[in-house]
């Protein structure tokens, strides 16, 4: 089967949300974008011409999670410096 690149652009936002899916088998933003999109092609084109990668599930919870504390530290830690300027 012959194979194609395919190129384009991401923005920081959207190049960083990539990333989050990124998997410890994908070496490059590239291989990540690749495996997510012959993911959702799965059904679409018919599956004898894709080939995906299971996905860790808890992985991208973990991520998810953590990053979401983060936010919700740094946003306590605002207000804590709010009420000591009191």
């Amino acid at each position: 089967m012959r194979s194609n690149i395919i190129s384009f652009r991401f923005t920081d936002a959207e190049l960083e949300a990539l990333q989050a899916f990124q998997l410890s088998e994908d070496k490059s933003p590239s291989q990540t974008a690749a495996r997510l999109l012959r993911g959702m092609l799965v059904g679409i084109v018919e599956p004898s011409t894709v080939s995906s990668t299971p996905v860790d599930i808890k992985s991208l919870v973990k991520q998810e999670v953590e990053a979401s504390l983060t936010e919700v530290r740094s946003q306590l830690e605002e207000l804590r410096g709010k009420l000591k300027a009191r």
